[in-house]
């Protein structure tokens, strides 16, 4: 999923070419390149220009000033390059900042950004945009100290960034860790691991305040307070495909979904499991919930044990527990165990389970199956790879058919009235 939406966002943002006066600037902190320092760079180029960051510690706080171009690591797609290709902010506040009217056509991709913090404001962030709408896409986010507000990312004034693919990790604020969404924002968040994140009080992974992001796709494990929380936004969110597990106390805040003083969103095909109180204020539909509390009866939601191949934890690391700055995060692996097989990211292959998860192919009959590979059962999985190339597949109680048979849309080798319903679900449907 993550190289085809990189590719989509770079085609959508340059319309498939590269003027032919766009530079390509070299940065190398210790060894020959065009400048020795990002900043310098960037004040360096004009719209259209590629920025190469190589790999190495650049001690520095960086502004893009407006200017629509591309910042990357020597390979976004290693992530051994993008841990090692370190922009540190020195606690000198954001390390990151989009504040020039940048749009879409302004990429950060394939860096880690940490050590953000005491910006003497309310608001401090590892990436903070104000008035602006950047591609952010598939960096490191971590360990950065927000004010009241930030955090990971912030996203204030009216800002509708592309947030994609990132990993968002143990990031801090008082009210916010990971994202935080203010004043009128709409950014896109998909695709993006949000894991570890720590609020004083209030919302560790995402936070929306008088705003309405799009929030499809992405694994909220593992943080403290609420895994999205809504407050005193106007209008309608939507909230799909998303596993959000594992939330603990923090403040007053325990919950996988939070809403308050808000337009209802809509959640659909999420798995929203172990977080205290799944649901607050709100409900969903064709989603994995453990509670059963009347805020989680909706429309084709079930009540299993989604079968994760391996939940994550905090390991305490032998001190009181929790005590964030030396306990570890064991990440864990949220895909779906599964019979006909299921992607394993450690060996980049597919391997097959005992079990197979009641998540899979319990989605949104309406909803598209979008990239999920065959046998998908024509519907779409619950949770963050539902739709995507790493949804498990599905599996009909008995060996994996290996032929594709026309009019079979479920997979089961067996073309009937099961996929004649399916086509009809779907009957001229535009793709995702």
């Amino acid at each position: 999923m993550s190289k085809l939406i990189f590719t989509l966002i770079c085609l959508s943002a340059f319309g498939g070419a590269i003027p032919c006066q766009a530079r390509i600037i070299t940065v190398d902190d210790n060894g020959p390149a065009d400048f020795n320092n990002i900043q310098s760079a960037i004040d360096d180029t004009n719209d259209g220009d590629t920025i190469i960051v190589k790999k190495g510690i650049y001690l520095e706080n960086i502004n893009f000033r407006g200017k629509n171009i591309i910042l990357t690591s020597t390979n976004p797609n290693d992530p051994c390059v993008v841990a090692t290709t370190i922009i540190d902010g020195q606690q000198n506040g954001s390390v990151i900042t989009f504040n020039g009217g940048e749009d879409s056509n302004c990429v950060l991709s394939g860096v880690t950004i940490t050590n953000g913090g005491q910006c003497g404001s309310l608001e401090c962030a590892g990436v903070a945009c104000y008035h602006s709408s950047p591609t952010i896409i598939r960096n490191i986010i971590t360990w950065n100290w927000g004010g009241e507000w930030g955090g990971g990312i912030y996203c204030g004034e009216s800002s509708s960034p592309l947030i994609i693919d990132n990993t968002i990790m143990k990031n801090y604020s008082e009210f916010a860790g990971g994202i935080d969404c203010w004043d009128n924002s709409s950014p896109l968040i998909i695709g993006n691991k949000i894991l570890g994140n720590f609020p004083d009080f209030g919302m560790g992974a995402i936070h929306v305040a008088y705003s309405s992001p799009t929030i499809l796709n992405n694994l909220i494990a593992l943080n403290f307070g609420a895994g999205i929380g809504i407050s005193r936004s106007g209008k309608q969110m939507i909230i799909l495909n998303n596993t959000i597990v594992g939330t603990l106390p923090s403040g007053y805040e325990h919950a996988g979904i939070r809403v308050y003083e808000s337009v209802t969103p809509i959640i659909c095909n999420c798995i929203i499991w172990g977080n205290g109180d799944d649901l607050k204020g709100c409900t969903a539909t064709y989603s994995c919930i453990e509670d059963e509390d009347d805020e989680e009866i909706g429309e084709g939601n079930i009540h299993s044990d989604p079968m994760f191949v391996f939940p994550g934890r905090w390991d305490d690391a032998g001190t009181p527990s929790p005590h964030i700055e030396d306990d570890i995060l064991i990440e864990g692996d949220y895909n779906l165990k599964s019979q006909a097989g299921r992607w394993d990211p450690n060996s980049q292959s597919w391997v097959k389970d005992d079990v197979t998860s009641l998540c899979i192919d319990a989605g949104d009959p309406a909803s598209p199956i979008g990239l999920e590979p065959f046998p998908n059962g024509g519907i779409i999985n619950m949770g963050a790879y539902g739709g995507t190339q790493e949804a498990s597949k599905s599996y009909f109680g008995e060996p994996v058919c290996e032929t594709i048979v026309a009019g079979d849309i479920n997979g089961d080798c067996i073309v009937n009235f099961k996929d004649f319903t399916l086509m009809a679900f779907h009957w001229l449907e535009e793709g995702r």
